[in-house]
């Protein structure tokens, strides 16, 4: 069986702005400092590598599933390639009365949804992955009830939200102050 590391977007990879919900461009993409140099370090541990992230910003009709593909097809290609594959949940439970008519096929309850275990769970069955010898690194509290859930070792960065989003109260495995201490916290 294989390992792997879980990691959430927008606040771990990137960095996320208090005035700003949706990253969906290629413009509103910045990395955070060292984050190529912690994939490959995830990678030389032998673990692969999985995003696993919510776009609510499908189910509200500003960004088709493909333009989240394409987005994360330049984020990995200017990463060196090192994610094995990005998952996402399009969906989001709430109906807002102006969301157009194509998009309202994702306002459901589903699986796949953090807090839910969903799309680790399918990373899981799609390339033969020891969740119990695997990691979730996330900004949110979200994040490491995800990675919990899908009986991962937990580890909480503090850029992004930083665990403030206050929706549970659970403790992470780790807090690390970034991503790389984070990746150098996995063993």
């Amino acid at each position: 069986m294989n390992k792997a590391v879980f990691l959430d977007r927008d606040g771990v990879l990137n960095e996320t702005k208090a005035d700003k919900d949706f990253y969906y461009k290629e413009s509103d993409i910045v990395f955070l400092p060292k984050v190529s140099d912690a994939l490959k370090i995830i990678k030389d541990k032998g673990y692969k590598i999985f995003v696993i992230t919510n776009q609510p910003a499908i189910a509200r009709g500003i960004i088709s599933i493909e333009e989240v593909e394409k987005l994360h097809n330049f984020m990995n290609k200017e990463l060196g390639e090192m994610i094995d594959k990005f998952y996402i949940c399009p969906h989001h439970p709430e109906m807002h009365p102006d969301v157009p008519e194509h998009a309202k096929k994702y306002r459901i309850v589903c699986d796949c949804r953090k807090p839910s275990p969903g799309m680790l769970l399918q990373a899981a069955k799609d390339f033969n992955i020891n969740l119990k010898e695997s990691w979730m690194i996330g900004d949110m509290i979200t994040d490491v009830i995800t990675g919990k859930n899908a009986g991962c070792k937990t580890i909480l960065v503090k850029t992004g939200y930083g665990g403030k989003d206050g929706l549970y109260n659970i403790e992470p495995d780790i807090i690390a102050e970034d991503f790389m201490e984070a990746v150098k916290a996995v063993r």
